[in-house]
């Protein structure tokens, strides 16, 4: 055998240990707990990423994004481990020793767990994650350098049906590890890229988003479980008095309920990333009164269980009893994608500003920098105001006669005291609106438009905030600050 056919030998082998690998790596997730590679390679990657492309990239893929990166980051993981399963068979030309593939497997093991861990986050060896990691990891890699065994032991000198065998090997190691990765993986990248946030609903949106509709955005690619039985909220640092509150505790609390939207920072004009809900939880402020903050504290740091961290100035939270620290959606304990078994919720900034699956509460004298400000978003992300259109929709085909156009308008905690649309280029016409449910939340408008004859037509809708300011008109990308612009529909009328 040539070093090429040895190197393409090798390769192919490689490529389909690793595949076995990745896959056992991902069922050992659901069963042992180990975090996958390219689940813990996400934040440090993302941290080097320009944070320009980063928006672009969360404008143009939404929910998508997440799934494009995962994906790579498997085939990146498949392939290096098809290189090195091309080197241990070039390897295997001078050295005839069957231990040939456990030593390339065994540099392969030590890169991930001295190199890549490490820089993940997982410490050395992985053994943040606990002292088994390490073995767990030797496990998997000890499974791929079979996988390269095996793939050592053909031979032209074979007889045909040891070679069909042989050649079937190969073929049932990838299809099991491509359903295994299907089963694992499949429904959450169903989710993130078919069934969007509200995307299948029609008609105008109800006052309050049912819970189930209620937008879902994260960093992770897959959330902390937490337990909320063991589960504590700390308050510390430069306080007089240490708090820890179990979840029946910080319930047992003076609590407060509001209605509150909330909108991503990522949603772009006219998009589905936006709803509203009736939070429970306890005032911020009084949480923090009863650990008695020192003089020096300035600013209020949270962590949360997924590794999230945030900040907000001390006197902003100490001036406003509507931030919470939130128990409840709907009545209910938090969904577990939003934050059970509490989160923090600022009405006016958009949703990044409130780390879901809160652990700890710190008064410090700095500003911490947050996740998505290291990746160049607005430090202080005040909603802007925008209004959209729920029905019609784009592309729609209409009949000739009354059609009914609606949608909500919102402005985070500046109310809304207009909503206009305009049919091409005329003027602007004044939509009515309901009353919200507080003066937190979105309204919901509706107007009638009768066109007189057929043809294409485009609508757009505006808004104007509490204050009399109108919404910016000029059309921006959601990256550092928030999306601005009027969302403009295109429709057609036929009898």
């Amino acid at each position: 055998m040539t070093r090429k056919q040895a190197a393409l030998h090798g390769f192919g082998w490689g490529c389909i240990g690793g595949l076995a690998l990745v896959a056992l790596m991902y069922l050992a997730g659901l069963v042992l707990g180990l975090r996958p590679l390219p689940q813990l390679l996400n934040e440090p990657l993302l941290s080097l990423m320009p944070g320009f492309v980063f928006g672009f990239l969360i404008d143009k893929l939404q929910h998508a994004g997440k799934v494009v990166e995962e994906f790579g980051l498997i085939v990146a993981m498949v392939v290096a481990l098809g290189v090195l399963g091309a080197a241990a068979s070039v390897a295997g030309l001078r050295w005839t020793s069957q231990y040939l593939p456990f030593a390339f497997a065994g540099l392969g093991w030590l890169v991930v767990a001295g190199l890549l861990l490490p820089a993940a986050g997982a410490g050395l060896l992985g053994l943040n994650d606990g002292p088994a990691t390490p073995l767990e990891w030797a496990a998997l890699f000890a499974i791929y350098a079979v996988m390269l065994q095996f793939g050592a032991q053909e031979s032209p000198g074979l007889d045909p049906g040891r070679r069909r065998v042989l050649s079937a090997v190969p073929l049932g190691i990838a299809g099991f590890s491509v359903l295994a990765l299907a089963y694992r993986l499949g429904p959450d990248w169903y989710q993130a890229v078919f069934n969007a946030p509200e995307s299948s609903l029609r008609g105008i949106s109800p006052a309050l988003t049912p819970v189930q509709n209620f937008y879902v955005v994260s960093k992770n690619f897959a959330d902390p479980s937490v337990d909320g039985q063991s589960w504590r909220l700390s308050v510390s640092g430069m306080v007089d008095r240490t708090l820890s509150l179990s979840l029946n505790e910080l319930r047992a609390l003076p609590a407060t309920s509001e209605y509150v939207t909330l909108e991503c920072v990522s949603n772009d004009v006219g998009g589905n990333l936006m709803s509203t809900g009736a939070f429970t939880g306890v005032a911020l402020r009084d949480l923090i009164a009863m650990a008695s903050p020192q003089a020096q504290a300035s600013w209020v740091a949270f962590k949360a269980r997924d590794g999230y961290a945030e900040s907000l100035p001390l006197k902003m939270i100490q001036d406003s009893g509507e931030i919470l620290v939130a128990y409840y959606l709907d009545g209910s304990a938090l969904p577990m994608q939003h934050g059970y078994p509490a989160r923090v919720l600022i009405p006016g900034l958009y949703g990044m500003k409130g780390p879901k699956w809160l652990d700890s509460i710190q008064l410090v004298n700095h500003e911490t920098g947050g996740y998505w400000e290291q990746q160049g978003w607005d430090h202080n992300p005040v909603v802007k105001t925008t209004a959209r259109f729920d029905v019609p929709h784009d592309g729609d085909i209409l009949k000739l006669g009354s059609i009914e156009l609606g949608g909500v308008a919102f402005a985070g905690t500046r109310g809304i005291s207009k909503v206009e649309y305009a049919v091409n280029d005329t003027s602007w016409n004044e939509a009515p609106f309901e009353q919200p449910l507080s003066k937190l939340t979105w309204v919901l408008w509706r107007a009638t438009w009768t066109p007189t004859s057929e043809g294409a037509y485009r609508l757009r809708v505006r808004a104007t905030d509490g204050a009399g300011k109108l919404q910016d008109g000029h059309g921006s990308a959601s990256y550092p600050s928030g999306a601005s612009g009027y969302h403009t529909i295109q429709v057609s009328v036929s009898k």
